[in-house]
């Protein structure tokens, strides 16, 4: 018998976690990389050492390239994903926000090589947010987390249970974290909830208001509180003492505060309305001299990579159609709408899974194209590929580079080897076999 090599321990000590928006950069990680394996991982939340740990797990992991169902290598697979995509009139390009910038932007020249439709799930989650800034009725009032940590005192969640969705979101960048101004931490900041149902977030929040769901609650409270902001003496029907009252002379006396804004609020009925209603109210608040940003609470680890690659190539931030000399029409060019109304004839699907996240007839609608899809893991998705690429974790198994919620680029490391390409390297075989055609 051999002797077994001996074991080589590697600690990371500044790793970025690639599970949310967040990109948490101060996990620490330790690496038996004789064994190529995650050994310990330290100040991830749970999301975060699952994502890691995913790695060593192969009960969800595509394990070979399939086409048509049946397992094949990746240069057959390649051929068929090639051959699709260059009888198809207008493709789709969907997904993107758990890859990295890089594999991105090859998607992106994709996109334009066959002038077809590149979408992300920005346009799902936060799609109202971008046409009202681009009303200019109001300026959007945004800092980095970093200065929101250092200042805040007054930290609001609208619609939003960073609990459950972004696990460390309160301790690294809003209430617990000691800030320049915010010397004790918590014992410095007040924290208040506003959202339709009770949470654990509401067992640390100095108030809670609760609003009653379908009934434009949000929009009303966010006017209501921008009308006793600006100190409006014709406010009628509103009993003084109520919180609504006291929420918004807390605002008001804030030295700095910072609103996040989840899809509680960018998800729900009448999506627009509440957000420029929330606008006014922190426009308001900025022009009494309150200094208050408005952040919306992204999810996907890059999703904001995303947006930015396309603000900065195309000056639109998602659902841009390539076939009509770069049109963005949010309701036309979105990926939902394309499906809709039959405008594309296949799709390339990178890391997401629509059949799990699409309503029932667009998800039927899409079966009736062929589909290529590019993943680490098996999903509904899989089930309904024409061609099937098993892919390399962005983050884990893939070095990139990705933007926190907050427009910050980090890097993301390698941390163990694979067998399996990065969604870039096979996004780049398409495209070169694709522009060899043209």
């Amino acid at each position: 018998m051999e002797p077994r090599e001996k074991e080589r321990e590697k600690i990371i000590e500044t790793a970025v976690c690639p599970f949310c928006a967040c990109l948490c950069d101060d996990v620490v990680i330790s690496i038996d990389e004789a064994g190529n394996k995650i050994k310990e991982i330290r100040n991830a939340c749970t999301f975060g050492v699952e994502k890691f740990l995913s790695a060593g797990r192969s009960e969800r992991r595509i394990k070979k390239p399939r086409v048509d169902g049946k397992e094949a290598d990746y240069e057959v697979a390649l051929e068929k994903a090639v051959s699709i995509l260059r009888v198809a009139k207008k493709p789709l390009i969907y997904g993107l926000s758990n890859s990295g910038y890089n594999a991105q932007q090859v998607a992106l020249e994709i996109a334009k090589l066959k002038k077809g439709v590149y979408d992300i799930s920005e346009s799902i989650c936060h799609n109202f947010l971008y046409p009202e800034l681009k009303k200019g009725e109001y300026p959007f009032y945004y800092a980095l987390l970093d200065e929101i940590r250092d200042n805040a005192n007054v930290i609001v969640y609208w619609g939003s249970n960073p609990i459950e969705s972004h696990p460390r979101h309160l301790s690294k960048f809003s209430l617990y974290p000691v800030g320049r101004y915010a010397m004790k931490g918590v014992m410095d900041r007040e924290l208040i909830t506003i959202d339709v149902v009770e949470s654990e977030l509401k067992k640390v929040s100095r108030w809670f208001l609760q609003v009653n769901p379908g009934t434009g609650g949000d929009a009303k409270i966010a006017d209501l509180m921008k009308r006793l902001v600006k100190g409006e003496k014709d406010i009628a029907a509103i009993d003084f003492d109520t919180l609504v009252v006291k929420i918004a002379d807390r605002l008001k006396r804030a030295f700095y505060g910072a609103i996040f804004v989840g899809l509680g609020v960018f998800s729900s009925e009448n999506a627009s309305r509440k957000v420029k209603a929330i606008f006014a109210l922190v426009d308001a608040l900025n022009k009494e001299g309150v200094k208050f940003v408005m952040f919306p609470m992204k999810g996907h680890f890059n999703v904001m990579g995303a947006v930015q690659l396309l603000l900065r190539e195309t000056g639109y931030p998602f659902g841009v159609d390539f076939s009509r000399n770069r049109l963005f029409e949010p309701g036309r060019t979105t990926v939902l709408d394309v499906i809709e109304r039959e405008e594309v004839d296949a799709a390339l699907i990178i890391g997401a899974d629509p059949f799990s996240s699409f309503p029932k007839d667009t998800a039927r609608k899409l079966c009736d194209m062929p589909i290529i899809l590019i993943d680490p893991f098996e999903s509904p998705t899989t089930q309904f590929s024409s061609v099937v690429f098993p892919a390399a974790i962005t983050g884990v198994e893939a070095e990139e580079i990705a933007y926190r919620m907050d427009g910050l680029p980090l890097k993301l490391e390698k941390i163990v080897n694979c067998e399996y390409p990065s969604d870039k390297t096979i996004l780049e075989r398409i495209h070169g076999k694709l522009a060899e055609s043209v």
